[in-house]
């Protein structure tokens, strides 16, 4: 079966730090110093790790000088610390990793089928993406009466939906992120996270 997942790594002197595992569309979407393909089983394996909010690293020497496309499940480390940075990064792979399912409803062909259908219409007049006059452009559309125009507005409306979605997300991952950088003792990352206890980020 080929290979669906992709991981992504963030350098850490020697070695990468396993910070992701996702479906390899989705590297299109979110960005990263590094991706890297992975066998599906391995990829789950890990998946399950980080979401129990293991760190895991792997040298750069079995990444980048391989002698096949293929990494197996032992050449990746499961690093249990008591390090407060190690912690951090740990928890925001967690949570990262929880971010790339919501992203992972987005694909490349998503993003580009959106723009090709927002292009569309506005070339018929239809100012889609004008937030201010929105109600009367979607009326207007509406009005016409014609069934291809119309499905094009609901296509317009659903991906945004899903666009509009993931940004929201996105954004309250950089602030949790923010509070959590800022931490300066184990404890204090416990009170951030239980302000967040209760959302998807927990």
């Amino acid at each position: 079966m080929p290979a669906i997942f992709t991981a992504q790594l963030a350098e850490r002197g020697k070695n990468y730090q396993l910070t992701n595992v996702f479906f390899r569309e989705v590297q299109h979407i979110i960005p990263s110093a590094k991706y890297v393909d992975l066998p599906n089983e391995v990829a789950l394996k890990l998946k399950n790790l980080l979401n129990q909010g293991k760190y895991i690293e792997i040298t750069k020497e079995n990444v980048d000088k391989r002698n096949s496309s293929d990494i197996p499940f032992e050449n990746f480390l499961v690093i249990e610390s008591t390090d407060l940075s190690m912690k951090k990064a740990m928890e925001k792979a967690r949570v990262s990793q929880k971010l790339s399912i919501y992203s992972s409803l987005l694909t490349a062909l998503d993003i580009f089928d959106f723009f090709v259908i927002t292009g569309k219409l506005q070339s018929m007049g239809f100012n889609v993406l004008d937030e201010n006059n929105k109600e009367e452009v979607f009326l207007n559309i509406i009005n016409t009466g014609d069934d291809n125009i119309i499905t094009d507005l609901e296509r317009f409306l659903e991906t945004k939906s899903r666009f509009e979605n993931i940004s929201k997300k996105y954004r309250g991952v950089k602030e949790y992120f923010s509070e959590i950088d800022n931490c300066d003792s184990e404890e204090e990352m416990e009170e951030v996270k239980k302000v967040y206890k209760g959302s998807w980020l927990s």
